[in-house]
């Protein structure tokens, strides 16, 4: 399948990929919105543009896109690397010398996105999502109960397409919540958005190893 996502090849030397952007506002523009169309996260587009307020750019402003990524230099090359601090994930493609690389979500305070090794376990087109007891019980809590079972559809917070990691409970999914991604707001799993999530999921074979780490640029 054609690649859709922010893919670049791999450069020689050095860690560096992409480059700055900018471009105008088109009419119903948003930095959230212009924030997806380019594969950016939320937070990173905001602060690219501080001067930028309010939910609609007037036609014409100029956006910088921050397109500018550092492959992490404590992970190999190999598989899917999320690196957790910068809220990214690179795609090694096999037997290439391309990477992809998408914008996440990842887990708040108290639900931290666990690290390590693992590998893909499984991936589910149009997921039921069952909410596990914690976050049952945190829904209960602040007065939004949740039933046992939600299946798929547009309401549905796994979006269409889900990962399965070998860590218990942690996905890669899509999210009915596409302003979270690029933030820390999600239980643990990792979001993404809609057109990025497919693109992965296509990719991505069952049985690759995936690396969560805390990565540092160069």
């Amino acid at each position: 399948s054609t690649l859709q996502a922010l893919t670049y090849t791999i450069p020689r030397t050095g860690n560096q990929i992409g480059q700055m952007e900018e471009i105008p506002a088109k009419v119903g523009d948003t930095l959230a919105s212009i924030a997806e169309r380019f594969s950016i996260g939320q937070q990173a587009m905001r602060e690219a543009n501080p001067t930028l307020k309010g939910t609609k750019l007037k036609q014409g402003t100029m956006v910088t896109i921050p397109s500018v990524f550092y492959l992490p230099v404590n992970a190999p090359r190999q598989g899917l690397v999320v690196n957790l601090s910068e809220m990214r994930a690179y795609y090694y493609h096999p037997d290439t010398q391309l990477v992809s690389t998408y914008p996440l979500c990842v887990g708040r305070k108290g639900w931290t996105t666990p690290r390590g090794t693992t590998t893909v376990v499984s991936k589910k087109p149009n997921p039921t999502w069952h909410p596990p007891a914690s976050i049952k019980a945190e829904a209960e809590a602040n007065g939004h109960p949740l039933p046992d079972r939600v299946a798929p559809g547009p309401h549905n917070p796994l979006g269409r397409y889900a990962i399965h990691l070998g860590i218990p409970g942690i996905l890669i999914h899509g999210t009915t919540a596409p302003t979270s991604v690029g933030q820390r707001s999600s239980h643990g799993c990792m979001r993404m958005y809609a057109t990025d999530i497919e693109d992965l999921f296509n990719h991505i074979p069952i049985g690759e190893v995936v690396h969560l780490i805390d990565g540092t640029h160069p």
